[in-house]
């Protein structure tokens, strides 16, 4: 989804998928000398800083749009995280952490922020409709759902044109302050914003019609 910008560097190469970004300002708070939107032309200087210090503001983008990549041995320096987690951002999509597959394909990297609002062109990615949408969630989790969650593995996540985002697989539900709500294996995410059980489906796509996607 959405085109790849190859930025090289001497020691690394940062890849920036434009579909993915939100803007969050993450990158260009962290190290401002190399991802510069001031600046005409590139916008990222990989020679700017450390390769580990860029790669780890890749590695830190909630998003999922950056990625580096070591020249030397051609693989992504991004790691997955030992425990898969989904949190909840207050009046925005849901970021998701984990060693992750979408309807059945591997995806790369370990990041990604999904859509809440029921209004996104880019679903079930976040594009930032939220915000024009007016979509209004404060990310407490006032209900908790755990279900049983066994061992490690990959958190698969499917959807269908008009369903909620469906989680299966071992993951921690965070809230918005990133404190544990519950661990599950198993949950129904709500896309179309209107749930009344937010962020879990409760049905509430069903009364409205939701078919907003791609």
């Amino acid at each position: 989804m959405g085109r790849i910008h190859r930025y090289e560097g001497e020691e690394v190469i940062v890849e920036f998928n434009m579909g993915r970004c939100i803007h969050t300002g993450d990158c260009t708070h962290a190290l401002p000398e190399v991802f510069d939107v001031k600046r005409s032309g590139r916008w990222v200087h990989p020679d700017a800083a450390s390769a580990n210090a860029v790669a780890k503001v890749c590695a830190d983008c909630p998003t999922g749009a950056l990625r580096c990549i070591s020249k030397a041995t051609g693989l992504a320096m991004d790691v997955a995280p030992d425990n898969n987690s989904v949190q909840v951002i207050p009046d925005g999509p849901l970021y998701v952490h984990a060693q992750m597959t979408l309807n059945g394909i591997a995806l790369a990297p370990h990041r990604a922020a999904f859509c809440r609002c029921g209004r996104s062109r880019l679903m079930p990615y976040c594009d930032n409709s939220h915000r024009e949408a007016g979509f209004t969630d404060d990310g407490d989790v006032s209900l908790p759902m755990p279900s049983a969650m066994e061992g490690g593995g990959d958190l698969a996540i499917t959807y269908k044109p008009g369903s909620p985002l469906l989680l299966e697989g071992p993951f921690t539900l965070l809230d918005a302050s990133g404190a544990s709500v519950c661990d599950s294996g198993k949950a129904a995410m709500c896309r179309c914003g209107t749930s009344n059980m937010k962020p879990y489906c409760d049905g509430s796509h069903q009364d409205i019609g939701f078919e907003q996607d791609e």
